[in-house]
Order: C-alpha cells, then structure tokens, then sequence
C-alpha cells in the first residue's frame, strides 16, 4: 500500500524554493532540510503526470497480454419503425399535465430516417384533439411505407425542448 501524502509537504511544494525555506526553515517551523526537500517538492509538483503515465503503462501491458477478440457481425433486417417527437419546455421531466409545445413524427429504416412529419404546433388545441393526430400519423407513414405494412403504434418518443422546434413560425424563434 503506498505511503500517504504529507498534506504540509504538498502545500510547500506549490511555494517557490525562497518562500518555503523561509516558511519552512529555520525562521519557519523548521522542517526545510536541505538533503530531502528537493526532492519532495518534485515527487509532489509532478506526481499527477507520472501516476497518468504508469496507469497508462499498465493499462498498455494489460492490453497486450489479452488476446483479441473476433469481431462478428450478423445481418439483422432493416425494420421500419415510427418515432414520435414530442416538444415541451420541460423533456427530460415530461409527464401528464406538462403542455406540449409541438408534436412531429420520423419514419426510419434501420439507422436511416426516410420520412418526416413537420412538427405541428399545438397551442390552443385540447388534450383529445392531439391525440386524434396520432392514428392519422401513423396513417399516413403506413400508406407512404406501402406493402401492407401498418403502423398501430410508435416504436420509440423521444422528448426535445420547445427551444429545438425547427419551425421557423414559433415564439421559441422570434424574428
């Protein structure tokens, strides 16, 4: 186990050599000797850089001893998804009753976004009317997806703050 700091030592480190020998010699409390003090306040001053350098040195060794491993991949379908975005002033402690700033929607394929549906603001508009929006949503990437495919539900929300609404018409944009 290694030694502890000596908290007096590691602050007379940061003075410049003058200042400590006569902080900390023989007008001071007498501790500055000449044979060991150098050397201290070096071991201090850069023991951060050489603690770095060993962990990185170990961490290189360890490294080389591990044998590789075989990256595999496997082919996984592209699957159509639909996210829903919902904008409001408060994303990351978004739950019912916080108002919603805008609702939008993405189609992706795999990692590919292949359609959008433009945010749409919903100031003035009721609970249940926004939520009449929703089946329409997915109504409407259903039929752009075409081959029978539809949509009962998203895949994914994702909340963004009101700020991030790409519409340029917003009082979060003023002109």
């Amino acid at each position: 186990m290694s030694r502890r700091l000596n908290r007096k030592c590691l602050e007379c480190s940061k003075l410049p050599v003058e200042s400590a020998r006569g902080l900390h010699g023989s007008q001071g409390d007498g501790c500055w000797d000449d044979s060991r003090c150098h050397k201290r306040r070096s071991h201090y001053r850069n023991r951060g850089d050489r603690n770095a350098t060993r962990s990185l040195k170990r961490q290189q060794k360890h490294q080389a001893t591990q044998p590789q491993a075989a990256q595999l991949s496997i082919p996984i379908p592209d699957i159509t998804s639909a996210v829903l975005i919902i904008y409001s002033d408060r994303p990351d402690d978004f739950k019912e009753g916080v108002p919603l700033h805008a609702i939008g929607a993405e189609l992706w394929t795999g990692d590919r976004r292949i359609a959008a549906i433009e945010p749409i603001h919903c100031f003035g508009i009721r609970g249940d009317r926004v939520t009449a929006l929703l089946p329409q949503i997915l109504e409407e990437f259903s039929s752009y997806v075409g081959n029978g495919k539809r949509f009962t539900s998203f895949a994914a929300i994702a909340h963004r703050h009101a700020r991030d609404c790409p519409l340029v018409s917003c009082p979060f944009h003023p002109q």
